[in-house]
């Protein structure tokens, strides 16, 4: 007997059949029949391609596509929902997987004359640069796309973005629309607002995508960000995206940001980004205002996390200008710069916040994070700068060696806190070059103020050299409040968050954190400190001293076999109870008629059965100096 549900299933295969993965094969190098159905009969022109395909995936080899021909300026790439366009193949692959992204440049270029040249330097539109007059307005443009709009593995190059009726997106437009970008890299386009991407009103993802070497100028012709400028309400996230290279120069009173400009509307992520050399400036010597942001220049809500701000330049806030709700976590600011510029009233505009700079009336404050701050150079809060209205929360933090100018003659000197921080905030268990600091004419700071804040040399691995991780005995090892880090699986490398206790700034030792002895200078008639750091919590800790010297001291009584640095004799100076982050601390008077000698310091933790798993610190010695 027939098997009705059978015929009914048959019916509609008949009615729905079955549609297999349409591919469709571009090569401009092909020569077979051009009708895209392999890569030996591939189309050659992707404008062709694209008009005769409807859904699935087009393949694309290494080559440079050209949306149109000379003179053609408002030719344009136009994306294709429910059609992914891959690049990066060199024609022969079967599967898209199989293709090489980096080895097989696929190029969609706006230099549709094909006569552009460009400088070798960093500021290669400074020199030989022919500044791509005739160029496409647009190379690609994904406005109306939703998200099954792909491109993916492209190179997006040369385009100008002079059109007149929407002038800027010369390398993408998108306008009310959310297309999806992965593994592309968008260079050496010019000119108008964002003129790497133009993104108003859209929700699009970029992954792993390379934004670098842009250009635009606010030189009375009109543009802001050479990088990605966002417009309008906005969902956007950048993961694993670099931004490399950018500059923005403004005649008018506009610090608009270079690499990535974020207006209010927009709510964006960045997570795992880099953000290196950006830079903005004004272009007279004297007036035009302050610029800013030339990483991020943010006025929406923004979540910044396992992201790096290096080596970026502008008249303030050179690695993120923030006015709207911030949440920033692991994340490294070094070697930004922000300098002075004159205002043409005789003083100067700029010169603060070259790391991180918040302002703004915004009733939303920023919460910082485990990220390290460290050797921006600037005068004021090169570090942290906030003149913002609200008070952020900055927690599990290093604050150190920012630096700045040399005071001028007849200048004070800037009194070296305000180099690390600026303005109102909420400082806890951070590590902060010269918090306890007196200012001349100020009251000394006090300890309760900044619960769980110290201002040791966190001992990074090597500032000179770059590398701002954390070493085995550093200060900031086992030293961070767990609850700040809640949440947080992985630092910056990409390691476990927590190991033990969580540590300070964007990077978790991932070794063992050893017990060490710090101290203050030792001069007559002042309070000296002595402190250890990573020991267990709440432990024994015994701070000893001589005058004798160090050398191979003797062990403690068998069965320990941990040995002392100092010579016998030595004394009990003090002992303490180590708090919860394995911290304890000696404060103890300098004598006004102590004689200028030698003293020797080290402190012991007594553990185990017996004291057979006992350990001792480094020791530390100082010559007592006299009181100034």
């Amino acid at each position: 007997m027939p098997n009705p549900f059978r015929s009914l299933l048959a019916a509609c295969v008949v009615a729905f059949p079955l549609v297999s993965q349409q591919t469709t094969f571009v090569d401009d190098s092909a020569t077979g029949a051009n009708d895209g159905s392999s890569w030996a009969d591939a189309y050659t022109d992707l404008q062709v391609a694209l008009a005769n395909t409807s859904a699935g995936e087009v393949w694309v080899a290494a080559g440079d596509y050209y949306p149109g021909p000379a003179g053609a300026t408002a030719a344009t790439f136009q994306l294709l929902d429910g059609v992914s366009i891959f690049g990066g193949f060199s024609g022969t692959e079967t599967q898209w997987t199989q293709r090489d992204v980096q080895a097989n440049v696929t190029t969609l270029s706006g230099d549709i004359d094909q006569n552009d040249t460009y400088g070798a330097s960093a500021n290669w539109w400074q020199f030989q640069w022919t500044g791509s007059l005739g160029n496409s307005w647009h190379v690609v443009t994904g406005s109306g796309n939703d998200a099954t709009a792909i491109l993916d593995g492209f190179r997006i190059a040369s385009g100008r973005g002079d059109d007149p009726a929407r002038r800027g997106g010369a390398g993408l437009l998108v306008t009310n629309g959310s297309p999806t970008v992965r593994n592309c890299t968008f260079q050496y386009n010019a000119v108008g607002y964002g003129s790497s991407a133009w993104l108003h009103g859209c929700n699009s993802t970029f992954e792993n995508c390379t934004i670098k070497d842009a250009y635009t100028c606010n030189c009375g012709s009109g543009g802001w960000v050479s990088g990605v400028l966002c417009t309008g309400v906005c969902d956007l996230s950048f993961t694993d995206c670099e931004f490399r290279n950018h500059y923005y120069v403004s005649s008018q009173s506009q610090g608009r940001g270079a690499a990535l400009r974020l207006e209010a509307d927009c709510n964006t992520t960045l997570l795992r980004c880099r953000f290196v050399g950006n830079q903005t400036g004004n272009f007279y010597a004297i007036g035009g205002g302050t610029a800013r942001g030339a990483a991020v220049s943010n006025h929406g809500t923004l979540l910044v996390a396992q992201c790096e701000f290096l080596d970026n330049f502008a008249h303030a806030g050179a690695g993120i200008s923030n006015t709207g709700p911030l949440t920033l976590t692991n994340s490294l600011f070094a070697r930004n710069r922000a300098v002075g510029h004159a205002n043409g009233s005789g003083f100067e505009d700029g010169d603060y916040g070259a790391g991180l700079l918040l302002w703004g009336n915004s009733p939303q404050s920023a919460v910082i994070s485990n990220c390290t701050f460290v050797d921006n150079d600037c005068d004021k809060g090169a570090g942290i700068c906030n003149y913002a209205t609200s008070t952020p929360a900055v927690t599990n933090c290093i604050i150190y060696h920012n630096t700045g100018p040399a005071a001028a003659p007849g200048e004070d000197p800037v009194f070296p806190l305000k180099r690390q921080v600026v303005g109102a905030m909420d400082l806890e268990h951070c590590c902060v070059d010269y918090l306890f600091a007196t200012e001349e004419g100020e009251d000394p700071p006090e300890a309760q103020n900044f619960p769980g804040c110290f201002d040791a040399d966190p001992q990074l691995l090597n500032v000179v050299g770059g590398d701002y991780r954390l070493t085995a005995v550093s200060s900031c090892a086992n030293s961070g409040d767990a609850a700040a880090a809640a949440g947080m699986t992985v630092d910056l490398d990409g390691n476990p968050r927590v190991v033990g206790l969580v540590d300070l700034g964007c990077y978790e030792l991932t070794g063992v954190a050893e017990p060490t002895l710090l101290s203050s200078n030792f001069v007559q008639d002042v309070t000296a400190e002595l402190n250890v750091v990573n020991a267990a919590p709440n432990e024994l800790v015994i701070f000893v001293w001589n005058t004798v010297g160090v050398g191979s001291g003797p062990c403690l009584p068998a069965p320990a076999t941990m040995c002392m640095q100092l010579l016998p004799p030595f004394a009990v100076l003090s002992w303490g109870i180590a708090d919860g982050y394995g911290r304890a601390q000696a404060l103890f008077p300098v004598p006004a008629t102590a004689p200028l000698i030698d003293v020797h310091f080290q402190s012991v933790m007594l553990r185990g059965v017996n004291f057979v798993d006992s350990v001792a610190t480094n020791s530390i010695s100082w010559t007592i100096q006299p009181e100034p």
